[in-house]
């Protein structure tokens, strides 16, 4: 956590909630080391989160249930609180510690909170932003010369942003690139300090490589285009 002014906007960043998706994490690792050096310029609070961490040190998706997809109520009620017998699944667990951080995010937050979940995909590509299609939501989106994808959120049940979206955020998923692309955490660090300025946390003169950031990201496109999801056509065991 680095905390410059707290009344002003929050900032949280989650890496890796998909154990074999590196490059969020680590990408987060380099954003620590700069906010240590220019804690003086900010002026909000940032919170740099890992996601899945025991499926991260085991290199997997996930232990026993994907964790971007265990954000449904009887989850999030369940796992608010701990068990006296303990969690049943590893991601119970993990749910629990993030469910802790969130709230009390969330409870102090003084001005606007924005979320980034950081993931990769197991092909190459171009980077793509993923957002649940509100007006604060696509504002934001609209900051980065990237590809915006809208409903993926509409397809998917019980995502980590659908929650926090609804617990009044603001949110952003960034697709960054292939796994294990060393360009892919490149474009997380990227998405995640160029965030810092068009949330209002870092003002854009205290941001060295500003222009080379959002040149990196605009690298597929040039500009933010807006692209509908309208199907999604699941695969079967006979694919």
């Amino acid at each position: 956590r680095f905390i410059g002014d707290a009344v002003g906007p929050t900032l949280i960043a989650v890496g890796s909630i998909h154990g074999n998706e590196p490059s969020g994490r680590l990408a987060l690792e380099r954003v620590a080391t700069f906010l240590r050096k220019t804690s003086a310029a900010i002026r909000g609070r940032v919170f740099l989160l890992a996601g899945n961490v025991q499926a991260s040190e085991d290199e997997v998706r996930f232990i026993d249930s994907d964790l971007n997809r265990h954000w449904t109520h009887d989850n999030i009620a369940r796992n608010a609180v701990t068990p006296r017998t303990g969690f049943n699944l590893a991601e119970d667990r993990e749910q629990h510690d993030l469910l802790r951080h969130f709230r009390e995010i969330l409870r102090s937050a003084e001005d606007e909170v924005y979320v980034l979940d950081l993931h990769s995909t197991s092909a190459g590509g171009a980077p793509f932003a993923t957002v649940g299609d509100t007006m604060r939501n696509r504002r934001f989106a609209m900051c980065f010369p990237v590809n915006i994808l809208l409903g993926i959120e509409e397809q998917l049940d019980g995502t980590m942003l659908e929650f926090l979206n609804n617990e009044g955020a603001v949110t952003l998923g960034f697709e960054g690139g292939q796994h294990a692309a060393s360009s892919s955490v490149e474009n997380h660090e990227a998405l995640v300090l160029t965030s810092l300025v068009h949330s209002g946390i870092v003002r854009r003169a205290d941001l060295p490589g500003y222009d080379g950031f959002m040149k990196r990201l605009a690298y597929s496109t040039g500009h933010a285009r807006l692209i509908e999801v309208r199907h999604r056509e699941a695969i079967t065991a006979s694919d």
